[in-house]
């Protein structure tokens, strides 16, 4: 558990700080990151520096970035090098070791990416987390190589260039293109219909322009 949670501090807290307007007093409704009002939130129960409370946060969350970056570099890896090992004869039987491997490194780096929180609310359980899938990713690549040695192949897999990701989508196969204009067109015909049939339904909200499905 996380040190603000231990402390007992709640979510409002951070993210709804109390706002005083002449006798009045209140929970801020406007909730954003405590980083855009420090002196209210992060400062309310510490004495550093808006500057020193900021750098705590963002190094916190560049170390998760850190580990993160390292686990998806070896993930695309471990995939490339899988398929190389299909494409080379490798067994159903062969490659189950490496298929349950690489599932549970994935859903180690989804878990993680999914909150956007938890590198600042638990840092430790994060970098546990990614540690675990960086392990599990090398395991999996330790197993693709026995797979390859077993069909004859000694060699380094030859990876691809995928540095940026319009190199990465064109290694995949991917019509970028394709896909912004298939939007473009969803959002000039569908959508549309979407808000009129809400404003039909009395469930448009004008002052926001979204539907209240």
């Amino acid at each position: 558990m996380e040190i603000h949670a231990r402390r007992g501090v709640s979510c409002g807290e951070c993210h709804m700080p109390y706002v005083e307007e002449e006798v009045r007093e209140y929970n801020n409704h406007h909730i954003q990151s405590p980083l855009a009002m420090i002196d209210k939130t992060c400062r309310s129960c510490h004495r550093q520096s808006e500057e020193e409370l900021r750098q705590d946060v963002y190094t916190r969350q560049n170390k998760a970035m850190e580990l993160r970056n390292k686990l998806e570099k070896e993930l695309v890896k471990a995939h490339i090098e899988a398929k190389f090992a299909w494409d080379r004869g490798a067994s159903e039987s062969q490659m189950q070791p490496v298929l349950k491997l690489l599932r549970q490194a994935q859903w180690r780096w989804d878990f993680v990416i999914a909150s956007h929180g938890a590198a600042f609310h638990a840092p430790q359980e994060v970098q546990r987390v990614l540690g675990d899938g960086l392990y599990k990713t090398m395991q999996a690549r330790m197993v693709v190589k026995d797979v390859l040695n077993k069909h004859g192949y000694n060699n380094d897999v030859p990876l691809p260039d995928v540095s940026t990701k319009e190199k990465a989508q064109k290694y995949i196969g991917l019509d970028i293109q394709s896909k912004i204009a298939a939007k473009d067109e969803f959002l000039k015909t569908v959508v549309p219909e979407w808000v009129e049939e809400a404003k039909a339904n009395n469930r448009f909200i004008e002052k926001y322009g979204v539907a209240k499905w």
